[in-house]
């Protein structure tokens, strides 16, 4: 076969690959737990020790999906002290920029 051929059926079979598997955006949102992270040893600032995997990536979102952060009240605060809808609208207008504000900046130079 030659390369004129295999480049656009390699295409095509990506893009039926795609379509059967999606992107995933119509899962069930299940939300990330992590627990309480106001009780762990800074708070809901992100320090190497809890977050070895992830520490000085600044794409929060290659790991984090913007639709199951921020979904639950898992601090043991009520609800009318933890805005989860205001903090996700700040995260749906302002993206990965957001995260710093409540998270620090996991390592990341500025």
């Amino acid at each position: 076969m030659n390369t004129k051929r295999i480049i656009p059926l390699i295409l095509a079979s990506t893009a039926i690959v795609a379509l059967l598997f999606g992107c995933g955006d119509s899962a069930d949102i299940e939300g990330e737990d992590y627990g309480n992270l106001l009780a762990s040893p800074a708070g809901l600032v992100i320090v190497e020790e809890e977050h070895p995997t992830g520490w000085m990536r600044a794409q929060c979102f290659a790991c984090h999906e913007i639709r199951n952060i921020h979904t639950e009240n898992r601090t043991h605060l009520p609800d009318e002290e933890i805005d989860l809808p205001g903090v996700r609208a700040i995260v749906r207008t302002q993206g990965e920029a957001s995260c710093v504000l409540c998270h620090g900046d996991n390592g990341v130079p500025q």
